[in-house]
C-alpha cells in the first residue's frame, strides 16, 4: 500500500495494518490518565479544566459534534493522506469516524455506544475502539468540561499591553514573554490570522500559561507558524476559539503548536468545523464539533509532561515540528 505518510508512521504501518484487520470492540473502561503526574499551565496557572476533554486524557483529537440515529454526524473525517496520531474521542451522540483514500488514525478511539466508523480505500484504522456505558458518561463530562473552559476563559481579563488583534503575513514575527507576568499571560483577540511566513512567537517556562481567546477569525495558512518555546508545551497554551461564524482553519504548510478549543456557544447554530489540509501540520490537542484533515494534514498527540520532572512521552516533538 502507497501512502503520503511521514517516517515515523511509516515505521508504525505494518502494526497498524495488522491491528486495522484485528480491531477489538472493546466495551470496557480503562483508567484515564491521573491528572497529577502532569503539570499542565492552563490548569495550573487559570484552574482551567478540560478534565477527560484534555487534562485526565491526552487526545490529539476530541469532537463533541452530535447526530440522530436517521442522520449520523460525520465529526472526525480523515481523508486524503491526512493523518491523526494519536487518541480520538468522538463524545457526541450518533457521531462518526469517517476515514477514506489514504488517511491514517493511529490511536484508539473512545466513542458513545451510539458512534459508527466507516473507512474505505486504503485508509487504516489503528488502535482499538473503546465504547461502554461508563465511557459514554465520562464522553458526557468531557463536553461539559469544554463548555465551562470556553466561558471561563473568554472572561478572563486581558493582560495590560496585549494586542487586541493579530493579523500577520508578509514574514512578520511577534514574540510575547509571559515571564514577567508571573507566568500567566492573556489575549482576547478578535481576528488571528496568519500567512505569508509569518510567526508568532510564545515564550515561557513549562508550567506557565498563555490563554488567547479569538472571538471572529482563526486562520493560519502560507507557512504561517506558532511556535513555543523556553520550555512551553501544548497543555500550556490554550487557543479559545468562540462565537458562531467563525473562519476556522489551517491550511498551506502552516504550523500550530498548542490546545485548540472551539465551543460553538450559539443555540442552534451550524456545528462548527476545524479543517485541516495542505502540509499544515497541529502538534497539540483539538478540540471542535467537527475535524476535517485532509491533503497532507496532520495531528500529532500533544506530550506527556511529568509535572516538576520534564520527562516527555513524544521526544521528537522540537516546537514546531511538520510531517
Amino acid at each position: 500500500m502507497k501512502m503520503k505518510t511521514p517516517l515515523f508512521c511509516r515505521k508504525l504501518l505494518p502494526v497498524l495494518l495488522f491491528a486495522a484487520s484485528s480491531v477489538i470492540y472493546n466495551t470496557s473502561a480503562i483508567g484515564a490518565d491521573d491528572p497529577s503526574l502532569f503539570g499542565d499551565g492552563i490548569f495550573n496557572k487559570f484552574g482551567l479544566d478540560l478534565g477527560y476533554a484534555g487534562r485526565t486524557h491526552r487526545w490529539a483529537v476530541y469532537t463533541y459534534g452530535a447526530g440522530t440515529s436517521s442522520s449520523p454526524f460525520t465529526a472526525l473525517d480523515v481523508s486524503g493522506s491526512g493523518l491523526v496520531d494519536g487518541d480520538v474521542a468522538l463524545a457526541g451522540v450518533y457521531s462518526r469516524l469517517s476515514v477514506t483514500g489514504s488517511g491514517l488514525v493511529t490511536g484508539d478511539r473512545y466513542e458513545q455506544t451510539t458512534s459508527s466508523e466507516v473507512r474505505s480505500g486504503s485508509g487504516v484504522i489503528g488502535g482499538t475502539r473503546f465504547s461502554s456505558t461508563s465511557i459514554n458518561s465520562s464522553l458526557n463530562g468531557g463536553i461539559t468540561s469544554l463548555r465551562n473552559v470556553s466561558t471561563t476563559a473568554a472572561g478572563l481579563t486581558p493582560t495590560s499591553g496585549s494586542p487586541t488583534t493579530l493579523n500577520l503575513s508578509g514574514n512578520t514575527s511577534r514574540s510575547f514573554d509571559n515571564t514577567p507576568f508571573s507566568g500567566k499571560y492573556v489575549m482576547r483577540l478578535t481576528d488571528l490570522v496568519m500567512g505569508g511566513n509569518s510567526t508568532l512567537t510564545l515564550n515561557g517556562v513549562s508550567g506557565s500559561a498563555f490563554v488567547i481567546n479569538v472571538s471572529n477569525n482563526f486562520n493560519l495558512s502560507s507557512s504561517a507558524r506558532i511556535v513555543l518555546t523556553g520550555g512551553l508545551t501544548a497543555s500550556d497554551v490554550l487557543f479559545n476559539v468562540t462565537g458562531g461564524n467563525t473562519n476556522f482553519s489551517l491550511g498551506g504548510n502552516a504550523i500550530f503548536n498548542g490546545t485548540l478549543l472551539a465551543y460553538n456557544s450559539v443555540s442552534g447554530g451550524t456545528q462548527r468545523t476545524l479543517t485541516i489540509g495542505g502540509n499544515a501540520s497541529v502538534t497539540g490537542q483539538v478540540i471542535a464539533n467537527k475535524v476535517v484533515v485532509n491533503g497532507n494534514g496532520s495531528i500529532k498527540k500533544p506530550k506527556k509532561m511529568s509535572k516538576g520532572k520534564g520527562d516527555e512521552e513524544d521526544d521528537d516533538d522540537d516546537g514546531g515540528g511538520h510531517h
